[in-house]
């Protein structure tokens, strides 16, 4: 079953000139799916990511998330559509600096789709998971930039979004944990969520079941 579908989208921006990364694209991205989008810095990568995951309205064309534009939300039932729906792993890690990792979690589970839900979260196995059992009760500042990445891995998995969008979610990580980030996103996949990544790195691009590059403003697939 499609999840989300982009039909005939086109981003424009007006910057002193008219600049366009995006042109005419259309993109079906079905539920258990593990998309990559390469491409070189600046081509417009994290623009597409913007628009799937509804921070950012494209200029002309629809979004669709399972048939329903997206487009035609307002912005409270926006924000409750992402809260609900989308996971976002940006390039600029983004947690609560005031809260310690074991917080930053608890809160992103309270805040999940199935926060209501009385299903105990095993915290000790995810941060062993993730090799941060001894930094549970550290603050982000007190992390390393590949910790605090993996914190944000921890956050979206305990969120329990059906879309995830990457945007070079192997930034600050060495190729161990990279691997082991590639094995979550598949098994988040094999549950039926649907992963879109966005890097310039081909290792990590292969590792998806449909592989597109964005050159001259279109999306093409490999």
């Amino acid at each position: 079953m499609t999840l989300c579908e982009l039909v005939k989208v086109t981003k424009t921006y007006a910057a002193g000139e008219t600049i366009s990364p995006i042109q005419g694209l259309d993109l079906v991205i079905p539920e258990g799916t593990f998309v990559s989008i390469q491409g070189e810095s600046g081509i417009g990568k994290s623009t597409l990511l913007m628009m799937l995951g509804g921070l950012m309205k494209p200029t002309s064309g629809t979004i669709l998330f399972r048939n329903n534009p997206i487009g035609e939300l307002t912005d409270d039932q926006l924000t409750e559509w992402r809260g609900k729906y989308v996971g976002y792993l940006f390039q600029h890690i983004q947690l609560v600096q005031a809260l310690t990792v074991e917080e930053n979690i608890l809160l992103a589970k309270r805040f999940s789709r199935n926060g209501h839900k009385k299903d105990p979260l095993n915290i000790e196995a995810l941060l062993d998971r993730l090799g941060l059992a001894e930094k549970r009760d550290s603050l982000p500042c007190q992390l390393s930039g590949g910790q605090r990445r993996r914190v944000m891995i921890a956050v979206t998995w305990v969120r329990n979004p059906e879309l995830i969008l990457a945007d070079e979610p192997t930034n600050d990580l060495d190729d161990f944990w990279a691997e082991k980030v590639m094995d979550i996103f598949a098994e988040w996949v094999d549950s039926g969520k649907a992963v879109v990544l966005a890097t310039h790195h081909g290792k990590w691009a292969n590792k998806a079941m449909k592989k597109y590059k964005i050159q001259n403003r279109v999306l093409a697939e490999c």
